[in-house]
């Protein structure tokens, strides 16, 4: 299993998120807290958890209306959910399976086996590849259905975000300070688009690239459109040392030896749109 997965706890028991933020933390998982289902909902479309622990018994909903909603939604469909159940009501677990839980399990949890049901979890979601491991965004087939469904419809709004200069940048800095280069620009996408866009806007990474892709409306696409591109270049070209952004550009070698002047990382952004909607 990859590092740097992010684990939701939406539980209101306070006692039992740090008991599972102190288990989890050593193994390098990073654990969300929300106290309400309407909090949880919230974190889910920022935070893009890999996995999600949701309890059955919260103040403020039923487990089985926030599954629904985190299922609905474009941004959180794709995450595995986990319910956290304080009773064996056979009627209660047969539910929310049907309604899409990856599993119901019985509180008080027993730690040791809880943690390896969490592990196979992750390890399963990642298998199955519908989480670019970078960003957690939505990517593979889930991009393929997204914008299948363009298709005949009217008033979308799409958005395509390529970094360049990327490679340039894994090379001078190394892997690990590209990746988080690259996670902290899926972080910003996503807080750009819950600041400007929807909750039911869409966004996908294609695994392995520097691109992202965004579906909106034709209402909310310009505006959305004009934050990315006042907010984008500043963030990623922070990654740099101060001399390097002073100047405007890179050093590199070009295969000859010769050292040339090469761009800092940047986004381009394409749009493109459908017919306007009656």
């Amino acid at each position: 299993m990859s590092a740097d997965k992010r684990l939701l706890v939406i539980e209101s028991d306070d006692d039992l998120v740090e008991m599972l933020r102190r288990h989890f933390a050593p193994e390098g998982i990073e654990l969300h807290a929300a106290a309400t289902c309407a909090a949880g909902l919230e974190l889910a479309s920022s935070v893009r958890p890999h996995l999600i622990l949701l309890s059955a018994e919260m103040p403020d909903g039923a487990a089985a209306d926030t599954l629904g909603a985190l299922n609905d939604k474009p941004r959180t469909g794709h995450i595995p959910v986990m319910i956290l159940a304080a009773s064996d009501d056979d009627a209660q677990r047969n539910t929310l399976l049907a309604g899409g839980a990856y599993d119901v399990i019985r509180k008080p949890l027993d730690l040791d086996i809880f943690a390896l049901r969490v592990r196979n979890a992750l390890r399963r979601a990642e298998r199955e590849g519908l989480a670019e491991p970078r960003t957690g965004l939505p990517t593979g087939r889930l991009i393929d259905e997204r914008l299948a469904a363009l298709a005949g419809a009217r008033g979308w709004y799409r958005i395509d975000v390529t970094i360049t200069e990327f490679d340039t940048f894994r090379d001078l800095y190394g892997f690990v300070t590209a990746n988080e280069a690259l996670r902290f620009a899926g972080n910003l996408i996503t807080q750009i688009v819950n600041e400007y866009g929807d909750p039911d806007d869409f966004v996908g990474h294609p695994t392995g690239t520097e691109q992202f892709v965004i579906v909106t409306t034709q209402a909310r696409g310009p505006r959305l459109k004009e934050a990315l591109a006042a907010r984008l270049d500043g963030e990623l070209q922070s990654f740099y040392g101060f001399v390097e952004r002073d100047q405007g550009y890179v050093m590199v070698e070009d295969g000859t030896g010769a050292q040339v002047q090469t761009p800092l990382m940047s986004a381009v952004l394409d749009v493109s749109q459908g017919e306007p909607a009656p």
